[in-house]
């Protein structure tokens, strides 16, 4: 949060200040910001959206945000490939989809290395929705690739867009015109992007 705020600070007309796309099960803000030449009006541009740490135990997605954000940022106006990438274009980031899960590795392994996955669901008995299996397209297909058991790593949630952190995400997009959209995700090495 910190940087997002010193990265306005310092490139204002870039980059928006941070803002509030809703809040996680525990009232933790979804913050997103937006790089563009003419960050705080709404341009007839290509939008794309970068997000990560949907997975608490990823927080290299978000690092890997940051340090995408901060290249735009610091070499806007020298390299002609990043000039004209945030001339033409609006871009957006959402570094952590999950702050709850995020949060609580760090409680349990402040020295690093917390492996819990899934946002801080109460579900009488366990905790945690897997937010990248709680969107709606084909939610709960065949049992294929999550888990309708709440204490399983996959667990997919009661129904889709059960969970503030994706259906926030969900009204987000929705509300945007998004060409192409990249998550993160480094607990197995992938970037996820449309077919």
């Amino acid at each position: 949060v910190q940087k997002l705020d010193s990265m306005a600070i310092l490139y204002p007309n870039i980059i928006t200040p941070k803002w509030s796309i809703g809040t996680s099960h525990e009232g933790r803000n979804l913050w997103v910001v937006k790089i563009s030449d003419n960050p705080n009006q709404n341009e007839n541009e290509p939008q794309a959206f970068f997000d990560g740490l949907i997975h608490a135990r990823e927080p290299q997605s978000m690092a890997t945000i940051m340090y995408f954000m901060y290249y735009l940022l610091e070499n806007y106006g020298t390299d002609p490939e990043v000039t004209y990438l945030v001339n033409n274009r609006e871009i957006y980031f959402l570094p952590v989809n999950n702050p709850d899960g995020y949060e609580y590795n760090k409680q349990t392994d402040p020295n690093g290395g917390g492996d819990w996955r899934k946002n801080r669901r109460n579900n009488s008995g366990s905790y945690g929705v897997d937010l990248n299996r709680n969107f709606g397209y084909m939610w709960g297909y065949d049992n294929v690739g999550s888990s309708s058991t709440p204490s399983s790593e996959t667990y997919r949630g009661p129904s889709a867009f059960s969970e503030p952190e994706a259906f926030y995400f969900r009204d987000f997009v929705n509300s945007k015109n998004i060409k192409t959209h990249i998550n993160y995700h480094s607990y197995n090495n992938s970037v996820i992007y449309p077919w």
